[in-house]
């Protein structure tokens, strides 16, 4: 039963993604998200017996639409940021963590926040309310953990301009979304199965 909520749970989400390419004039890219969501629902079906951060799905799976919308327009929609933040919240409610989502939350949206002020529009509003998502799914970290995620997050994003032309660089910026959330499944456990990837100390 639970195998079968879980692929359901995917349909639904491979669906919405092609509603929300379609809305904001985006390839999704089809034949990837399918490999993409069927290589998230295997690893899924093999962790269902663990315990697992249900909050991570929804995440992962709109995650991949805000890549795509960021790699072309260099935003992120608050169309997608605010019904994806009610709908982690209610997520967290049914497991109890509420309070941690919410102090997750409100820690990284201040410490992006003050990098952007920072850099003086280096980093956007839409990776700073991506930032906010990441942390209603991982609740509250050390600040240790924050600054590694930034770090990681951003030699990511400069690898992710190999190849550009200097004037490709300067005028798209950097799609940040995709190093953000790959540095965010990197730094911490999303799946129980994925123990390797830990780096709290």
């Amino acid at each position: 039963m639970e195998i079968i909520a879980l692929v359901t749970f995917y349909i639904l989400g491979y669906l919405l993604h092609i509603f929300l390419c379609r809305r904001f004039n985006t390839d999704p890219q089809k034949f990837k998200t399918f490999l993409f969501y069927l290589l998230i629902t295997l690893i899924s079906a093999g962790a269902l017996s663990q315990n697992l951060n249900f909050a991570a799905f929804p995440l992962l799976i709109l995650g991949w639409s805000i890549i795509l919308i960021d790699y072309k327009f260099h935003r992120i929609p608050n169309f997608i940021t605010g019904y994806l933040s009610l709908l982690l919240l209610v997520i967290q409610l049914f497991q109890n963590q509420i309070l941690d989502s919410i102090v997750g939350g409100v820690e990284f949206l201040l410490f992006f926040g003050v990098l952007t002020i920072m850099s003086r529009g280096g980093i956007g509003i839409g990776d700073v309310k991506l930032a906010g998502l990441i942390g209603l799914v991982m609740g509250q970290v050390s600040i240790r953990e924050l600054i590694n995620f930034t770090l990681l997050a951003a030699i990511l994003g400069l690898l992710s301009t190999l190849g550009k032309s200097r004037l490709e660089r300067f005028k798209g910026g950097i799609a940040f979304a995709a190093p953000m959330l790959a540095a965010a499944i990197w730094i911490w456990p999303i799946w129980s199965i994925w123990p390797i990837l830990h780096m709290k100390g």
